[in-house]
């Protein structure tokens, strides 16, 4: 994908804020939030239009809409969760196994 506009683009949190407080965030402290705000395993670039469309979902309702990122997106998905201690639902986990079924 090419951007001839730096409005089009933007920085993506593989793992949205808001999902990370529902999911055990929500006791961390304000330097932890920094920290996982500013992990360079959670950020991603991306067009400003697949972030908006994806906004705080889980894989269980958003995949990247090209399947040949889908692997690694599980992938970094699981690593940011289990970096912070973050709970991976079963809705998760069973999205996340079909994602990587497009791992090579």
């Amino acid at each position: 994908m090419t951007f001839t506009q730096a409005s089009d683009l933007d920085i993506d949190h593989i793992v949205p804020l808001a999902h990370a407080h529902r999911t055990g965030g929500s006791s961390w402290s304000r330097e932890m939030k920094r920290q996982f705000s500013n992990d360079p395993d959670n950020l991603i670039a991306v067009d400003d239009r697949t972030n908006q469309k994806k906004g705080a979902k889980s894989p269980v309702s958003w995949k990247p809409p090209m399947q040949s990122y889908w692997c690694e997106y599980a992938r970094r998905w699981k690593l940011v969760k289990e970096k912070y201690g973050l709970t991976i639902s079963e809705g998760e986990k069973g999205s996340l196994h079909v994602m990587t079924g497009f791992c090579y």
